[in-house]
């Protein structure tokens, strides 16, 4: 009878270390943009029993971080001691690698904009912009063909590859009503080491076109 009791216990183990161990996970990176630069949110991350804790910066990229998704999809954040997530993120199979967070400040609350960042997809001297102004934007970098971005969107500006670090002009339209206007000439470092993400925004203070920079080095 101890016999049976001891295999009746070991079987009824053997389903939670199965489902533990084959339960779906996403490694992921974390950066933010906040023209208010407030405090940086800490978050619980994952599901109640087997959490971590994830801050997210503001002028890096912080990870990577390895969570376990609640019903194979959702990853949850809470703030504080709270049991019921604040945000959720729904992940999808192929997003589970390669994952960068960007979260956006809004009035009360961020949203999240997940970002796919194999090498092969966004590489060295490349920059993955945001839009975060009402209007749609332009950019040309070099001979290259201009890229269009709308309100609230984001694109990828791609580098002219290489091995060496250039300097390129860049043209960055805005479109006022039906006309296109040249908000700024710049010149851009395109380094192989290294991919940017910008975020594109109006600055409060002076009401120009402004970028906030997050740069990874690869």
């Amino acid at each position: 009878m101890k016999g049976i009791l001891i295999i009746a216990l070991l079987l009824a183990c053997l389903p939670a270390t199965a489902q533990e161990r084959g339960a779906a996970k996403v490694e992921f990176r974390v950066t933010r943009f906040d023209p208010g630069d407030r405090k940086s949110p800490v978050f619980q991350v994952g599901p109640l029993e087997k959490q971590v804790e994830v801050e997210v910066p503001l002028t890096y990229i912080a990870g990577p971080f390895e969570a376990v998704l609640r019903d194979g999809r959702f990853l949850d954040f809470r703030e504080g001691t709270e049991e019921e997530p604040g945000i959720t993120v729904e992940i999808a199979e192929g997003e589970r690698k390669d994952l960068l967070l960007l979260f956006i400040a809004g009035k009360a609350e961020f949203k999240i904009l997940k970002v796919r960042t194999p090498v092969n997809r966004i590489a060295g001297g490349d920059r993955y912009i945001v839009n975060a102004t009402t209007s749609d934007l332009a950019f040309k970098l070099g001979d290259s063909k201009p890229i269009r971005i709308e309100p609230g969107k984001s694109g990828l500006l791609k580098g002219p590859g290489g091995k060496d670090i250039v300097a390129l002009p860049v043209l960055i339209s805005q479109k006022k009503g039906d006309e296109w206007e040249l908000a700024s000439t710049e010149n851009w470092y395109c380094d192989p080491r290294v991919r940017k993400y910008l975020f594109a925004y109006m600055s409060p203070r002076t009401g120009h076109l402004t970028f906030h920079p997050v740069s990874e080095r690869l």
